[in-house]
């Protein structure tokens, strides 16, 4: 019956590791501007993705019949350049506000690049504009309620307080297996969990690696569908500081499961009965 009690609690240990991994990157990864900016640098994105839109476009104004020109005009404002310095701003502001950094969410919109009369007035005077503003020049598809800027607000917070559950809880299910094991043999078992919760995580590693290799740059030297395209383009990149962190994550992982795999706790004494 131990022994069964032992397994599942492996089991969930793994189970609960790349959650942990995930939430790790929540916070430390996915709520920073520069994680996503060395990213699209690195992997060379700004040009592969004015490529994509530009055919997009182009192929958007053929089956619609628009006039080649507005449609070059178009296009020729998605430039490599200009494609970074929107996205990138806006990363920034966008999670500024999300980290709490910025009381009041807003858009940057290059209007010095952008050709009069081919957007609103109002928008021309600034660069920057608050959402409100933004849906009510271009209408109820663009909007979004108080609760939802609300909760985008409290994103730094939230990803920070389940950083911390998942691990309480990953180390309380670690406490758990050491528990229920016998004397002299208590760190065998969280030694196992945490071998094998390292060894499926670069199994993991591996695999996106090798769809990164593979299948990703299929989907752009093919010439797939703009969707698949543009994960093909913008997946590799990415994912890799994820997968270095993970790794570096799985490593310490691995080489503290090894130690408490052939570290052994001592037995506990035994007291000699004294004669009277």
């Amino acid at each position: 019956m131990k022994f069964l009690g032992k397994a599942f609690l492996v089991i969930i240990f793994i189970s609960l590791y790349i959650p942990f991994l995930f939430s790790t990157s929540a916070k430390f990864q996915f709520l920073s501007p520069d994680y996503w900016i060395n990213a699209f640098r690195a992997g060379n994105v700004y040009p592969n993705l004015e490529k994509i839109l530009t055919k997009a476009f182009q192929e958007q104004a053929r089956e619609e019949g628009a006039n080649f020109q507005d449609s070059g005009i178009l296009t020729s404002i998605l430039t490599s350049g200009n494609l970074q310095d929107f996205i990138e701003k806006n990363l920034r502001l966008s999670l500024d506000f999300a980290n709490g950094k910025s009381k009041e969410l807003k858009f940057y919109i290059p209007t010095e690049v952008i050709p009069k009369g081919l957007l609103p007035a109002e928008l021309m005077k600034n660069n920057e504009i608050s959402p409100e503003k933004l849906s009510a020049l271009f209408g109820p598809q663009l909007q979004q309620n108080q609760t939802q800027y609300q909760a985008y607000s409290q994103a730094g917070r939230d990803t920070l307080i389940s950083f911390i559950v998942s691990l309480v809880i990953l180390l309380g299910v670690l406490l758990l297996t050491y528990l229920i094991t016998d004397h002299g043999k208590r760190l065998t078992i969280p030694g196992i969990a945490l071998i094998l919760s390292s060894l499926f995580t670069f199994l993991i590693i591996l695999f996106v690696t090798a769809w990164g290799k593979g299948p990703a740059q299929e989907m752009i030297l093919n010439e797939a569908e703009p969707a698949a395209q543009l994960l093909g383009t913008l997946g590799p990149p990415l994912a890799a500081p994820v997968l270095v962190l993970w790794r570096n994550i799985a490593l310490g992982t691995l080489g503290l499961g090894a130690v408490f795999l052939f570290l052994k706790k001592p037995l506990p004494r035994v007291k000699k009965a004294t004669k009277k």
